[in-house]
């Protein structure tokens, strides 16, 4: 038979440590989209056998990478978050969870950088493929006018087993819409960007020892982690211009309060630096401003970006 992508689930579970998959807590997030992709390198033999034939075949490194988009679900937007950022405290108030996840200064362990993630992916035939010791690598938020808030998290990994098909139960929590925007630069409200995508990248890599496993050791880090924002504004003011021109820095803070109660969003960048802002005259419509900047190190905050999750889920 065929498998229907429409028929197939991605379910996600954070594991307690490195190289132990967790599939008995397993949740499924509706996704739009993967690219998971587990390979193993092909090493060839340059000795030569007196024959035209190649020399034999034998297993290079294994390897996991790719990407998940889902729709900004307020309830799955979670798994992401922490695998890139971390999670760095959750409270209660009457049901209500609020997760605080930011840019950390320790890594998750001596051999990883984030917190490990397992993620089974069923293609509607057969077994389901589970992909372990995944590290959050990027992640990407895109809002768009007249759309749903869409989310990708990248991983970089090397663990791959197959499994029977877990049965999913869904979030069912509508998504965040770009009408539930809520936006402030320097203190004071934005009402002319049409479109946004914020970037994190952690700056990832795999290594392998000399070891019984072709699997990787570590994930770890081989560059500070880079935060950028991009988008478009409507021209309607010199502000954003002038914070370019001078090189000045201001806090940006970005809202989306669901039509669900308690379902907030919010993203607090202490310091935005505009590393281009590009208004031009490309006939004669409405002159609209491209961007180019990045969320710097806050002494004060301690980051470059908070986010605040607030939802009914007691625990990522």
């Amino acid at each position: 038979m065929a498998g229907y992508g429409m028929q197939g689930h991605a379910m996600f579970a954070f594991q307690e440590s490195f190289d132990t998959s967790n599939v008995t807590s397993l949740q499924a997030i509706s996704i739009t989209d993967e690219s998971l992709v587990f390979g193993i390198e092909q090493k060839r033999e340059a000795g030569m056998y007196a024959r035209f034939a190649q020399s034999p075949v034998h297993e290079g490194f294994a390897t996991v990478e790719g990407d998940v988009t889902m729709e900004a679900s307020p309830l799955g937007i979670g798994y992401p978050l922490k695998s890139v950022l971390g999670l760095v405290s959750t409270t209660s108030d009457a049901g209500n969870q609020t997760h605080v996840f930011k840019s950390t200064t320790a890594d998750f362990d001596p051999r990883v950088a984030t917190n490990p993630l397992t993620v089974e992916v069923n293609l509607d035939v057969g077994s389901a493929g589970v992909y372990y010791n995944l590290v959050g690598n990027t992640f990407a938020l895109n809002i768009a006018n007249g759309e749903l808030l869409t989310a990708t998290l990248g991983v970089i990994g090397g663990g791959f087993y197959k499994k029977e098909a877990s049965t999913p139960t869904f979030y069912t929590a509508k998504p965040f819409k770009w009408d539930q925007s809520s936006i402030s630069f320097d203190g004071a409200n934005v009402l002319d960007i049409k479109d946004l995508t914020i970037t994190v990248n952690n700056n990832l890599q795999n290594e392998w020892t000399l070891q019984s496993s072709n699997t990787p050791y570590k994930t770890k880090r081989t560059e500070q982690q880079a935060i950028e924002i991009t988008g478009t504004f409507i021209f309607q003011q010199h502000s954003y211009w002038d914070a370019f021109i001078a090189q000045t820095e201001h806090p940006l803070v970005m809202n989306w309060a669901a039509a669900e109660s308690p379902n907030v969003l919010k993203i607090d960048i202490p310091k935005l630096h505009f590393a281009s802002f590009d208004p031009v005259i490309a006939g004669p419509g409405i002159i609209e401003a491209s961007f180019n900047a990045t969320a710097e190190f806050s002494v004060t905050s301690n980051t470059a970006i908070e986010i605040t999750l607030v939802n009914t889920v007691e625990a990522y």
